[in-house]
């Protein structure tokens, strides 16, 4: 059983030296150096060490430097979607509904029409950045997985002006700690969490170009 509650002080502790990072465009370090301290699985710390957020953003998106939003605003959106919303969201740290408030917080709303209550059993929502640039779709559910089951929770980002090429340097810059993150030379677009008990619960990250909408990030956390 996962302890929800350990790993959102954990998180928190975390978030906290990752944030820093960002604004004072320091090395990661201080992600690093706190997340050192941690203890327990490493899956359920999964949603902080391992991104490196120096200056991924700017440097992983450089089509959104060009927006009317200063920089260092699309830095913030950008770091605190990975390490605010989805990440916590995809290891468990944070619920469905805790995970709205925190994109809420964020400036993210539903989109424009789709203004009607959420069923108390709702387990899906779709949220659009304050500039309407961003959007985030939160999901979970049981998914089929050859014999069995399994229960996920994803969080999808995309933008109307991140390319699969700007996603994927993204994903390259925050996920490249080669001792919490594993990638495959067959498939460049996907990172995976490294997780003592794979056969219980795991985390991946995946860049992909659907025909008909726009490129996305997907972290998803399975568990079994």
């Amino acid at each position: 059983m996962i302890d929800g509650a350990g790993v959102a002080q954990r998180y928190k502790l975390v978030t906290v030296a990752a944030k820093a990072s960002v604004l004072r465009d320091e090395p990661s370090a201080a992600l690093h150096d706190a997340a050192s301290h941690l203890r327990g699985d490493p899956f359920q710390t999964a949603a902080e060490p391992g991104i490196a957020l120096k200056s991924v953003v700017c440097a992983g998106l450089a089509s959104l430097c060009l927006l009317s939003t200063p920089a260092v605003a699309q830095e913030r959106l950008v770091a605190g979607m990975l390490t605010d919303v989805c990440l916590p969201y995809a290891a468990r740290a944070r619920s469905f509904e805790k995970t709205i408030r925190a994109a809420r917080d964020m400036q993210f709303r539903r989109p424009t029409g789709d203004n009607a209550p959420l069923d108390d059993w709702a387990s899906e929502i779709d949220l659009i950045s304050s500039d309407g640039n961003w959007r985030i779709r939160l999901e979970e559910g049981s998914l089929e997985e050859g014999n069995s089951s399994v229960y996920a929770a994803s969080c999808t980002i995309s933008s109307r002006h991140a390319s699969v090429r700007d996603l994927a340097d993204l994903g390259r810059r925050a996920f490249r700690d080669p001792a919490r993150w594993s990638t495959s030379p067959d498939n460049l677009l996907r990172w995976d969490r490294r997780t003592q008990r794979p056969e219980e619960h795991r985390l991946s990250v995946e860049v992909a170009a659907p025909a008909d909408a726009l490129p996305t990030m997907t972290i998803t956390g399975y568990y079994y």
